[in-house]
């Protein structure tokens, strides 16, 4: 096998892939929303499930059915076969390996589909006189349908809500651990635990855009002993970061 063969065998590889990842991506997201509540950042959901399905079908198809096409070209040459048989067996072995693999009939349709269209791309560049150009017009169509796809559902998606103060806050409150005792909003709550009289204080202030500081702010007292302990995260609307700790921690923590 030479090497204008192996690129052209590549090159349809990467071809057949994205086309078939973007098919495959694109009905997921389809059917997700139907049935989500949330339908913002399509686009990039899009995307991550092309990257998803391409990282599996592109691993089967530049192993094993680059390996059988390969075959299948060699038989072709040597017995000086038409082009519709080099595409149906093509499709032939697809079908047959879907149908072992998977016992369903829909599963062998659908990869025999597959491999018929690796079979056509490969044969329609196998007859191009400019190799350098086929590749170039082989690559466009296969992103072609990507980037339309990916612009369909950026249109379609919701905009993002404003991230706020008490978006923030609900962030940083976790129902394990001492924070859920603090107001889930900004404001104090007074309390009193083990003869302790606590004042717990939840603040918030705009850093900047989507960023916050909330602060939570323990004051206690107890038969002249008094302490009071802070804690402050950084946090925007996918990350939060323990910014700092300061004061004692209150003695009733570990009674």
């Amino acid at each position: 096998m030479n090497k204008s063969t192996l690129t052209r065998k590549l090159f349809n590889t990467i071809a057949v892939t994205l086309l078939v990842s973007c098919l495959l991506s694109f009905l997921y997201m389809i059917r997700s929303i139907e049935t989500s509540v949330n339908d913002y950042n399509l686009s990039q959901g899009f995307i991550l499930w092309v990257l998803v399905y391409a990282l599996y079908a592109g691993a089967v198809i530049l192993i094993y059915a680059n390996l059988v096409s390969v075959l299948i070209e060699v038989l072709w040459n040597k017995f000086n076969l038409n082009s519709f048989t080099y595409i149906i067996l093509h499709g032939l072995v697809g079908a047959l390996t879907g149908g072992v693999v998977s016992k369903s009939t829909l599963v062998a349709l659908c990869i025999a589909g597959i491999a018929i269209l690796y079979a056509l791309v490969d044969y329609w560049q196998m007859n191009q006189e400019d190799k350098s150009r086929s590749i170039k017009y082989i690559l466009l169509v296969s992103i072609l349908p990507i980037v339309c796809s990916a612009i369909y559902f950026a249109s379609i998606s919701e905009p993002l809500p404003p991230f706020t103060a008490e978006d923030a806050i609900e962030s940083a409150i976790d129902d394990h651990s001492i924070t859920s005792e603090f107001p889930h909003k900004i404001g104090t709550v007074d309390s009193e635990e083990k003869g302790y009289h606590i004042t717990r204080e939840t603040r918030a202030k705009k850093i900047k855009r989507n960023t916050y500081s909330v602060r939570f702010i323990e004051k206690w007292s107890k038969d002249g002993e008094s302490g009071e302990f802070r804690t402050s995260y950084e946090i925007t609307r996918n990350s939060l970061t323990l910014h700092s700790i300061s004061g004692e921690e209150p003695p009733y923590y570990n009674e």
